[in-house]
This record gives structure tokens, sequence and C-alpha cells, in this order.
């Protein structure tokens, strides 16, 4: 694996020379499970349709804690 010199140090930055790698296995476990949630909607879509936008937003903000957003 390799990083651009200017990646590593802001990741060296934010956890010190000795937290690197807990921080790339977070990161890349974050990317994993982004990529399953991309596939899941991509499967309901092509079952269902579009998601409905308006709905997704109101589930944001209820996840997210935004009310106000979501009544909109």
């Amino acid at each position: 694996m390799s990083l651009t010199a200017g990646t590593l140090q802001a990741i060296r930055d934010r956890v010190g020379g000795r937290g690197v790698s807990a921080y790339l296995e977070a990161a890349a476990l974050r990317q994993i499970e982004r990529d399953n949630l991309a596939e899941v909607v991509a499967a309901y879509e092509k079952e269902n349709g579009p998601l409905d936008e308006a709905a997704v937003a109101r589930k944001v903000a209820i996840l997210t804690g935004d009310r106000a957003a979501g009544a909109a």
C-alpha cells in the first residue's frame, strides 16, 4: 500500500506515529460499509425503482437528530 507524503502526514498529525495502522483499518472498514450500503441500495432500486428522496431526507434527519430538517 502506498500513500502520498501529504496524506500520511495528515494522518500522523491526527493520530501520532503509532496510530496510523488503526486509523487506516478504521478508514478501510468505513469504506467497506459504504460499498456494502451502495450495493444494497442498487439492488433495492433495481427491484423497486429509485428511492424517494424526500423519504430518505426524513430518515437522515431522524438518524442525525435534525428534527427540523425532517419536518420539511
